[in-house]
């Protein structure tokens, strides 16, 4: 609420404040003007009168409008004229008025002469449209009577009066692209003027308002002025704008004509260019005014030559003395006359160097010419494809050539701006000013050269797209068997194409690419040859029965697992090479020696990865089997990877022509020397193989050796661990334990047992020759036991003596100690179910006499 009440307030009192400023404008002298020229105003200029715009109250009649006509505009000129004559005389100081001074420029002048200056280009772009407008009526009647009755020419039209055209058509089109660019200029001013106008109304009212607010002993004179000043500012910005609009009408219209030009330029060129006639002797003409400016410029370049030359004579002479000038005050002349000397050696330079760009464009405009004439006379062995490309690759090489030099234009011209600053200073001395003058002409030559070097390169840029738009037809319509003979030409002048020279050989083209071919070739042969082994072959291999085809299948892997990428590369490598020519001499042979060295290494490789493989599928094999053969594949495998990669080093080191036979006698000698030292070692080592080959015992296996007893635990290179019955290991040489007696009880496959019993003599004859047989039946009920035999032995000295064989069936030493003492308890069991009696050491001593005597007894057992 208090806002809304607010808001009320201060809307009121703005109204009264802008009734109150209303009211005394009424009565200010701006406003007693307007009421006094009223009278005299148009009545077409009322609505410029509400807005405080009428030209009467700045002294001037109407404005034109933006139809006026040129004497329209040139009435307002003289009225303006007379306007800033009065302004000036107003103006004019009193005669008591201190002169040294001067009074305050007028500031009605400077939008005076502005104004006038807008209408003056009103005026012209007036006329210029009014040229145009009449340009483009006649070329749509010329478009319109080429139409209708076609050239007033009659053909065959000379190849000079087509140039002419094209000529032209370029300039026109060049135009028209100008004529764009212009527009959007035009367009830009147009919007700046528009705000300019902004601009101008505020500044117009506030010099009203500053009119009006001034106090009663203030310059009010000065304020009118300013005042009216700035309501001739808002003309002028005005009419600025109306000549901003009409610059782009222009620029319109220019743009239209331009491209209606060049469309009838177009078409008169199509209409004469099937109809040309090219004659030799025109072509005579024109070769022998290319040869009489060729000629000239050689001459031109001989007379820079010398002015070189004599220009670095005074340039060394002017270093010289600015090294030995000891003078402060002649060190800047002396510094500039070496500048100015610098400048005139490279214009000459610079020049020849031009002029010489400009006879090799005058060879390749006699080029043009020459084929141009080949082609108006329809020679046959003309290769039009390959013209077209070398025209395409001129054109662009001059536009590239053309930009540098407009790069090298616009340095120069910088460098002759910053020159034309320095000799505008009046308190340069004469002396310095005639180097600076020096250098400066030195610049303008250089760049007069460079733009004769550019209308040059216009011209031959000019034929060369003439000559393209005249091949591309004729190239779009050549029969296929002339594409295929172009198409030849072009590959065979590509493919014999020389690309670098390196140590005095050329390298080609066809040599590049036929290498690249063929290394390309073998990669992929390589790859498809891995790639038939893993899918095709190993495969077959995998799938044989046991113990077949293992090498086979291990050289397939070694093969395809283990053959190295950078191999396969330089095999490539050097193929290319060798079939495409590349290589030198040399360079062939130290290739071919670096493929040797791979070769061998590679084959190294593949046997030791064959060997691994093979090895290591023999040993998974018999693992099972044999855990010894763990160390004792591993052992042959460093002896073969050793054989392997010996042989393979004396390759290479015949490859080389080493003395191999010295190698192969000092290495046996220094052999022998470390034989007798390590000999020990070796015996262990050369013993080590024995067992791994000959087996004896494997892991694993009881075995007694001299003293010692248990199973074997470890057999290594040096020595064999034995783990013996009392728990402690045994280790002994390899060497040792061959040259001892082995007993090995784990190959033992029956036990043969033999043991003896005994019976006292009392035992019956019948009972006796019952023994053998329950000791057989005994013997026979035990399980894995083979009975042989059991006999009455002997009469011992104490014991009838039995003696029984039988096998246990296994090496188990625990198996054979159960099976005995069953057999023991058997026995006895059933000797005592039969009562026969064990013997036990016992003697007996018996005494005899002679006879009998009276009161004695006889002696028993004692």
């Amino acid at each position: 609420m208090i806002s809304a009440r607010l808001a009320r307030l201060s809307f009121i009192a703005l109204a009264l404040v802008c009734f109150s400023l209303s009211t005394l404008a009424q009565d200010t002298p701006d406003a007693a003007a307007a009421d006094a020229t009223a009278t005299d105003t148009p009545a077409t200029q009322a609505p410029e009168a509400k807005n405080g715009l009428d030209p009467a109250l700045v002294g001037l009649p109407a404005l034109p409008g933006q139809d006026a006509s040129a004497e329209d505009i040139d009435k307002t000129l003289k009225r303006i004229d007379d306007r800033i004559a009065e302004v000036k005389d107003e103006d004019a100081p009193p005669p008591s008025t201190n002169q040294d001074e001067g009074p305050a420029p007028d500031p009605r002048l400077e939008p005076l002469r502005d104004l006038r200056l807008s209408l003056q280009r009103r005026a012209t772009l007036l006329s210029r449209h009014q040229e145009l407008q009449r340009s483009l009526t006649e070329l749509q009647a010329s478009q319109e009577a080429l139409q209708q009755k076609g050239l007033p020419e009659k053909p065959p039209y000379p190849i000079a009066e087509i140039d002419r055209l094209y000529s032209e058509h370029r300039l026109a089109r060049h135009a028209a692209e100008a004529a764009e660019r212009a527009l959007e200029i035009a367009r830009q001013q147009t919007e700046a003027a528009t705000k300019e106008i902004e601009t101008q109304e505020q500044e117009r009212r506030r010099a009203r308002s500053q009119l009006e607010q001034a106090a009663p002993e203030s310059d009010k004179l000065q304020l009118e002025r300013r005042l009216e000043a700035a309501r001739l500012g808002v003309l002028a910005s005005r009419q600025r704008l109306a000549t901003a609009q009409r610059t782009l009408e222009v620029a319109h219209l220019e743009a239209k004509v331009d491209r209606q030009r060049s469309d009838l330029l177009s078409a008169k060129i199509a209409r004469m260019k099937d109809q040309v006639s090219f004659t030799k002797q025109m072509l005579d003409e024109r070769l022998a005014e290319l040869n009489a400016h060729a000629t000239q410029i050689r001459q031109r370049i001989d007379a820079l030559t010398r002015t070189g030359n004599q220009a670095e004579s005074a340039l060394f002479d002017a270093r010289q003395r600015l090294e030995r000038n000891q003078d402060e005050a002649r060190a800047q002349f002396l510094t500039e006359a070496v500048a100015a000397s610098e400048a005139e050696l490279a214009s000459s330079r610079k020049g020849i160097g031009y002029l010489r760009h400009a006879l090799t464009s005058i060879a390749s405009e006699r080029t043009l010419w020459e084929r141009r004439y080949r082609l108006y006379q329809e020679d046959e062995a003309a290769s039009l494809v390959n013209w077209l490309k070398e025209t395409t690759d001129l054109a662009d090489n001059i536009e590239a050539e053309t930009r540098y030099l407009q790069d090298e234009l616009a340095t120069l011209r910088s460098m002759q701006l910053a020159l034309t600053q320095r000799l505008g200073d009046s308190g340069l001395a004469d002396d310095l000013r005639t180097a600076l003058k020096r250098r400066l002409a030195a610049l303008d030559a250089q760049e007069k050269r460079a733009e004769e070097l550019l209308g040059v390169e216009d011209q031959v840029s000019a034929l060369a797209d003439r000559f393209k738009d005249e091949l591309d037809p004729l190239v779009s319509r050549r029969t296929l068997s002339q594409r295929l003979d172009d198409a030849e030409n072009w590959v065979s002048s590509w493919w014999n194409r020389e690309l670098f020279v390196f140590q005095d050989q050329g390298f080609y083209l066809r040599d590049i690419v036929t290498g690249g071919t063929v290394f390309l070739l073998v990669i992929l042969a390589v790859s498809l040859l891995k790639r038939l082994l893993s899918r095709t072959v190993l495969p077959r291999l995998v799938s044989a029965s046991n113990g077949e085809k293992r090498a086979p299948r291990a050289l397939v892997l070694a093969l395809v697992r283990n053959t190295s990428q950078l191999f396969v590369v330089i095999i490539a490598f050097y193929a290319s090479m060798a079939v495409s020519g590349l290589l030198p001499g040399r360079l062939q042979d130290w290739l071919w020696t670096i493929l040797v060295v791979v070769f061998w290494l590679q084959i190294g490789i593949w046997a030791s990865a064959g060997a691994v493989d093979y090895l290591n599928r023999q040993r998974s094999r018999r693992e099972r089997q044999d855990p010894s053969a763990v160390s004792g594949y591993g052992l042959i495998l460093f002896f073969i990877r050793v054989g392997i990669w010996s042989i393979v080093l004396i390759s290479v080191l015949t490859h080389f022509h080493y003395p191999i036979t010295g190698l192969i006698g000092a290495l046996g000698v220094g052999g022998i020397a470390v034989a007798f030292a390590v000999q020990n070692i070796l015996a262990d080592i050369f013993s080590s193989m024995a067992i791994i080959l000959d087996k004896p015992f494997r892991v694993g296996d009881f075995v007694v050796t001299g003293s010692t007893l248990g199973v074997v635990e470890q057999i290594g290179v040096k020595t064999t661990r034995i783990r013996s019955l009392s728990g402690e290991q045994v280790t002994m040489s390899n060497t040792e334990l061959l040259n001892s007696r082995i007993h090995n009880y784990k190959r033992m496959e029956e036990r043969r047992v033999v043991f003896r019993l005994g019976v006292v003599y009392q035992t019956e004859p019948d009972l006796l020759e019952r023994i053998p047989g329950m000791i057989e039946r005994i013997i026979r009920d035990q399980a894995h036991t083979r009975f042989d035999r059991a006999h009455f032995f002997e009469y011992g000295d104490f014991a009838l003596l039995f003696e029984i064989v039988y096998y246990v069936q296994g090496p188990d030493y625990n198996r054979y100690m159960d099976i005995q003492q069953a057999i023991n308890l058997a026995i006895n069991r059933r000797f005592r179910e039969e009562g026969i009696e064990f013997a036990y050491p016992t003697q007996e001593l018996i005494l005899r006499h002679a006879g009998p005597q009276p009161g004695s007894a006889d002696t028993g057992n004692a």
